[in-house]
């Protein structure tokens, strides 16, 4: 008597059939996902220094403490569920439905008590103005959640182009409502605004460019599946997302002062997201598909790493020497207070921008765990740091927040180098070159203050980022040559097949 026929779950149709193009198509991911992340920087930008001008460091304060309430309980979501589809090997409907439908119920659950308790939780934060803002704002939670299933699916089958159209719209969207409220003299409520408008559209581009649609299924079995990256990857999610930060200093050294940290974040955060929105969803998709093949990973790694470092060091280098000019030039006095926020959130700049790299393979290689116990202990330190130094003003606090965040940078460089079976300092001498060009790059900027001293500060910017960036550019492509040779091997040329 024959065996009778095993019935075959669900086809794996989400993730691609990935050969020897695994590079090609990583590396053209990186160049629509930068397109992604160039677009709505550059508008967030326009939106951020618009903004500045119409609004005052208190106004920011105040969206920001509201903000960081709803984005603390958003923390809390298995947003992160979605991010498993991408890493998990064999993907199938049920494992898709029951994520989705897991991230929907606790969308509706987390929207409720903002708009039920709005008035008593902005009493108990000790602002009374943020009650109106907190319903509205809250809209993004239920419509982020409901959006992490097609977005995971469009990142597995690493369609970048799809999510760079998705993002595009909706940055289009958010911009021209913020804009209009600004002009229009809706004030703060502007910033409110685009946020929610951005989330709105951002979830409904996502269903369109997935072309996937929700079945009636729900599986626990297809969670449990999932819940050992889901769970840790929910609580790194968590730590990168809660605003601890933002209300403990709010509440305790007002809305003025966090407005000028909220406003030096932004600005850091901006120029990582040029940095990491590029090369975060590629390196954990690249990654994930390389899963057991330990030379590749670590070739891949290796190539992600030298250009994070390439573009984010000389970029938050460059931004720390000129940033007394740059706001003086774009902003009134009201802002001179953040001018060393955003110089000492440059140092936190380049490492996040190398423990996205880092935070791929950590994940790839099904070690969630890990990135969130060292995300906890970063996070944990920051808040209890904040506490303590808030009351010696701002600049104390910055500094010792840069140095808790590089005196614990070495823990996710021993985690980094155990994976690849590699030694921190054979990792870290992977940096040399774009740290020497960068020192090349430092000490041309700031000659130019010396060289000429009587000229026109707006000149002096222009002449140190020239100069600046052309000594970068020398360096790099002189000392870097066979990493610089490594990665145009992988760029596709048209009429050319992918090698």
């Amino acid at each position: 008597m024959s065996s009778p026929a095993i019935a075959k779950p669900d086809i794996d149709e989400y993730h691609p059939h990935l050969t020897a193009g695994r590079s090609v198509l990583a590396v053209t991911g990186v160049l629509w996902s930068s397109l992604q992340t160039l677009i709505p920087t550059i508008s967030s930008a326009v939106v951020f220094f618009v903004s500045a001008m119409f609004l005052s460091p208190s106004d920011f304060g105040l969206v920001g403490l509201a903000t960081s309430l709803v984005m603390t309980v958003f923390a809390f979501t298995p947003l992160a569920f979605g991010e498993a589809l991408i890493q998990h090997k064999l993907l199938t409907k049920a494992h898709a439905d029951s994520v989705f439908w897991l991230t929907v119920l606790f969308g509706v659950f987390y929207f409720l008590p903002f708009l039920i308790w709005a008035t008593p939780i902005a009493t108990l934060m000790g602002d009374a103005a943020i009650a109106a803002i907190l319903p509205i704002l809250a809209l993004r939670i239920p419509l982020e959640l409901a959006a992490a299933v097609p977005n995971g699916m469009i990142a597995r089958s690493m369609q970048f182009k799809l999510i760079a159209l998705r993002t595009a719209v909706a940055t289009m969207v958010s911009v021209t409502i913020c804009l209009a409220m600004l002009f229009a003299g809706f004030g703060y409520w502007a910033l409110v605004g685009s946020q929610v408008s951005a989330s709105l559209v951002a979830c409904a581009m996502a269903f369109w460019v997935a072309k996937w649609r929700p079945g009636a299924t729900f599986k626990w079995s297809a969670l449990r599946d999932l819940a050992n990256y889901g769970v840790f990857a929910s609580g790194n999610r968590m730590l990168g997302t809660i605003k601890l930060d933002h209300m403990i200093l709010g509440v305790l050294a007002g809305t003025a002062t966090l407005g000028l940290f909220f406003f030096a974040q932004r600005f850091y955060h901006m120029l990582t997201q040029l940095v990491s929105g590029a090369l975060s969803a590629v390196t954990l998709s690249l990654l994930s598909t390389l899963q057991g093949d330990r030379e590749k990973t670590a070739r891949a790694f290796g190539m992600a790493s030298f250009v994070s470092v390439a573009v984010s060091m000389p970029m938050f280098c460059a931004l720390a020497i000129t940033a007394p000019t740059l706001l003086a030039l774009l902003l009134d006095d009201k802002w001179a207070g953040a001018v060393f926020p955003v110089q000492a959130f440059c140092v936190a700049g380049v490492l996040a921008s190398i423990g996205v790299v880092q935070s791929s393979l950590i994940k790839a290689q099904g070690k969630a765990q890990w990135w969130f116990w060292y995300q906890l202990m970063q996070q944990t330190a920051a808040v209890l740091v904040i506490a303590v130094t808030y009351r010696f003003g701002l600049s104390v606090l910055m500094i010792a927040l840069m140095a808790k965040t590089v005196l614990l940078w070495p823990i996710s460089v021993m985690m980094t180098a155990k994976l690849l079976d590699s030694s921190a300092w054979h990792y870290l001498k992977g940096f040399g070159h774009p740290v020497a060009a960068t020192i090349a790059m430092s000490l041309g900027m700031l000659a130019v203050p010396f060289a000429m001293p009587d000229t026109a500060p707006v000149v002096q910017f222009i002449l140190q980022l020239g100069i600046g960036g052309a000594v970068y550019m020398l360096f790099i492509l002189v000392l870097s040559r066979s990493q610089i040779a490594e990665l145009r091997r992988y760029i596709p040329k048209k009429g050319k097949p992918a090698q």
